[in-house]
């Protein structure tokens, strides 16, 4: 009872908060010049549509180098044509330890980095190319009924780099983007944890005023805080022996791995937040081998950054541990790698504000948009942590990403580009 008392402490706290900056941010109204992009806008949703056709129906899973590269080239030349000099940022290759046979190392594909210099605020724009269906997935191809589409990253988050895309037309449109300072990063990692985009990222986070991140805007919310995300891969290496005719000169790796997993998926503590998943597990040569190898796959979610830490020694602690042999035979032995890739999203009073303008901006356009937490990572997190004021969830209304269930509403595609359009506009006078 005391925890939940003291969350519905913090949840007055945070509303009373919100609730005072946005009585502070009395926006005017949507001007003529800003009605004349909003109705540009509406005459776009044909193009709009037909541009995320096109890219939901090119596979761009992030291990598919070459659906990337296609969807980067594509918006490559888009942002020239706008006036962006654009250039690749290198990808690279991600190692990973491995049971024999089963290369877990990920080739990660060039990232998308557009400048256009100009005077005032400087803004950073930030997408993701690539999507978490490889080419083998069923779910492949873009279907719309009436308001609602259907299709691999039509919410997460394609639909969000075309609102961004013609946010951007709207304001050229209408001479209004020549004089602006923008930087664009799409990166090609980011579903797999942006292990490689991270340094990209932050490093042009240090060099702006504003973070705007197009991921999906869900069910008509922006997000506001996000828990932190790691990643640990385990691989156990024991001794292979004939199960019947030699069992007790074997060193069962799945049976060390099945301990761990036990220890691993018991950090998980609701109260606390904190939540571990053992997504993935390989393991074994043969029904009748003892298992010389077996490997897991591991997700971490937390809403402190000390919970990181204390999560990754931890696992450090599990790993070193042997519990299901003598721990001085040395025949169990465990390799792993641990990644606190996102960190938690902690709201600042400059990111309230920028919240809170689009809230406001939002109802001037007949926008209704509520304000939610969330357990998923983006990387407005990265941003934010380094100290950019980062707005992440400017995209379409959108749920079922990660399924086969992944839809957006139609009409979102325009409601989002003009929102877009509108606040940066305003923020570059301020």
């Amino acid at each position: 009872m005391k925890f939940i008392s003291s969350i519905s402490t913090f949840t007055v706290f945070v509303t009373l908060s919100l609730s005072l900056i946005a009585a502070e941010n009395v926006e005017p109204a949507i001007s003529e010049d800003e009605r004349k992009i909003n109705t540009w806008l509406e005459s776009q949703e044909a193009n709009m549509l037909a541009l995320l056709e096109r890219i939901t129906n090119i596979n761009s899973g992030s291990l598919n180098k070459a659906g990337v590269d296609e969807l980067a080239a594509i918006f490559s030349a888009e942002f020239r044509e706008l006036g962006f000099s654009t250039s690749n940022l290198p990808g690279e290759l991600i190692e990973m330890p491995s049971c024999p046979g089963s290369d877990y190392n990920i080739d990660v594909a060039d990232h998308v980095l557009a400048t256009k210099t100009g005077i005032g605020p400087k803004f950073l724009l930030i997408g993701h190319l690539d999507t978490v269906f490889p080419p083998g997935s069923p779910f492949q191809e873009f279907r719309r009924e009436g308001d609602v589409m259907y299709g691999p990253g039509v919410a997460d988050m394609h639909g969000g780099l075309v609102v961004m895309l013609f946010a951007l037309k709207a304001l050229q449109e209408f001479g209004e983007l020549e004089n602006k300072s923008i930087s664009i990063l799409l990166n090609s990692d980011e579903e797999i944890g942006s292990l490689s985009s991270r340094k990209y990222i932050e490093e042009q986070a240090l060099g702006h005023d504003w973070g705007l991140v197009y991921e999906s805007s869900g069910t008509n919310n922006l997000t506001r805080t996000r828990k932190g995300l790691g990643q640990a891969r385990f691989v156990v290496n024991g001794i292979a022996s004939h199960a019947g005719g030699a069992h007790e000169q074997g060193r069962s790796a799945i049976k060390e791995l099945a301990y761990k997993i036990v220890e691993i998926e018991n950090m998980t503590d609701y109260e606390t937040g904190v939540t571990v998943n053992v997504g993935i597990v390989n393991g074994g040569e043969a029904r009748n081998t003892v298992a010389p190898c077996a490997e897991a796959l591991i997700d971490l979610r937390y809403p402190e950054p000390q919970q990181g830490m204390e999560a990754r020694q931890q696992f450090e602690n599990i790993a070193d541990q042997v519990y299901s042999y003598p721990v001085d035979s040395g025949e169990i032995t465990t390799e792993h790698w641990i990644n606190l890739h996102r960190p938690p999203k902690i709201p600042t009073t400059e990111s309230d504000y920028l919240l809170e303008k689009t809230r406001a901006i939002g109802r001037l356009l007949g926008q209704e948009l509520g304000v939610t937490d969330s357990g998923g990572g983006t990387d407005g997190s990265l941003t934010q942590a380094v100290g950019l004021a980062t707005l992440d969830s400017l995209g379409v209304a959108g749920t079922g990403a990660h399924s086969n269930r992944e839809e957006a509403r139609v009409s979102s595609l325009v409601e989002r580009a003009q929102l877009s359009a509108v606040l940066i506009r305003r923020l570059a006078v301020e």
